[in-house]
């Protein structure tokens, strides 16, 4: 019997990222140096974790608001306003299972099948599988390794079409670790405006910024048409928790609410007495890894230096895009790489090296001749597997390192 007329020919024949392939690979091998994922290597704060606790051990576990109990949203909602400088009311406030729960839920309210997102190039990873969920086409746009992995503001708009209907946003950047600047966010906005778009603000990292400040598309938004996503998994070392939150214009409130609450009903009180710990106890911690970053992003460029390797200097988040190419992160795609493959790169540095790192063709075209290793972890794992995926790299097919 062919059960195919039963299945969505959308995700039977997706292909899977090969990020999560290589993260399969590794997963709880202890005799790797995994720089592959962004997972902090901190435990989550003692506070937070004992409020979770405190929970578990006084309170009821049981069913509770689909959009998150009242304190917490009070409390993301001020700091949405502090971070952000976007005012923002607890009834906008929806807490979802993590930053991607937010995600997902937001495309499922915006599009329809065959409507269009425009996704930039490179970008996380995880963005591809979401869209095909919600049956959306992901159209690219250009960031521009020679600005330092900045849009390409005048083909971004160029990529618009009659049936685009989200712009996806991501400052500080996954996986280059890229800030965009004020003018950038306000021309972005404008072009939103201009087209009728709608904004989907993914700024999960907007807390780990080393050089400039975060900028929010809805602190310069007056027309109602961003969905800003946060998350406490990358401020608070609290990626295993699954907890979130997405800010909606008034507009998408009902909508994006009974998304929500058919994706998840209401996530577990003791998550989210934990996430309340984390926004109301003190930020010193928050302060202390933000530091811990910076050390370890300074660390990477100079080992990346002493190999002459080092092509631009990321300003936040706790990522950063190795060339091995030397200029295959051109602004033309595909790079002029053909005899380099970073997928086969990253499986070879895994079984020679003993050494995890992203392969940079799983976040778009123009970075396939690089990798990407992640910050947060430790300062020794950091020296090491960056010395040892470049001593890999030389004389391996295709690289110019």
């Amino acid at each position: 019997m062919s059960y195919e007329r039963f299945t969505i020919p959308r995700l039977t024949h997706q292909a899977q990222n090969p990020m999560f392939r290589i993260g399969a690979l590794v997963h709880g091998r202890e005799d790797i140096l995994h720089l592959e994922f962004g997972e902090p290597d901190f435990p989550t704060p003692a506070h937070i974790v004992e409020a979770a606790a405190k929970s578990l051990r006084d309170e009821k576990q049981g069913y509770g608001p689909s959009n998150g109990l009242a304190p917490l949203r009070e409390a993301i909602a001020a700091r949405v306003t502090r971070v952000s400088k976007s005012l923002a009311t607890p009834d906008q406030i929806i807490v979802t299972p993590g930053g991607t729960g937010a995600l997902m839920a937001s495309l499922l309210c915006l599009t329809l099948p065959g409507d269009e997102v425009l996704v930039p190039d490179p970008a996380w990873a995880g963005y591809e599988g979401m869209l095909a969920v919600a049956s959306a086409q992901m159209m690219r746009y250009p960031l521009r390794a020679a600005d330092g992995w900045q849009p390409d503001l005048e083909a971004l708009e160029a990529a618009i079409t009659p049936r685009t209907r989200v712009l996806l946003l991501n400052s500080p950047s996954n996986p280059a670790g890229a800030v965009y600047p004020e003018a950038t966010i306000a021309s972005v906005v404008e072009i939103a405006d201009r087209h009728d778009l709608w904004i989907l603000s993914d700024e999960c990292y907007d807390e780990l910024v080393y050089e400039g400040r975060h900028i929010s598309p809805a602190s310069l938004d007056q027309n109602q048409r961003v969905i800003t996503i946060g998350t406490f998994s990358k401020t608070y070392a609290m990626t295993g928790w699954r907890v979130g939150w997405l800010v909606a214009p008034p507009a998408l409130l009902n909508g994006l609410n009974i998304i929500v609450a058919a994706q998840v009903n209401n996530l577990p009180t003791f998550v989210q007495r934990g996430a309340l710990a984390a926004l109301r106890g003190s930020q010193q911690c928050a302060r202390e890894m933000l530091g811990a970053y910076r050390d370890r992003r300074d660390l990477a460029i100079t080992v990346l230096r002493s190999h002459g390797v080092l092509s631009y200097l990321p300003a936040g988040a706790f990522y950063l895009l190795i060339d091995l190419v030397q200029g295959s992160d051109s602004d033309a795609a595909p790079p002029a790489s053909p005899n380099f493959d970073s997928v086969r790169f990253a499986e070879s540095l895994i079984a020679e090296r003993g050494i995890a790192v992203a392969p940079g063709a799983a976040f778009g075209s123009r970075t396939n001749g690089s990798v990407r290793v992640s910050l947060a972890s430790g300062p020794d794992t950091l020296r090491k597997g960056i010395s040892g995926l470049l001593e890999l790299a030389r004389g391996y097919p295709g690289t110019a390192v």
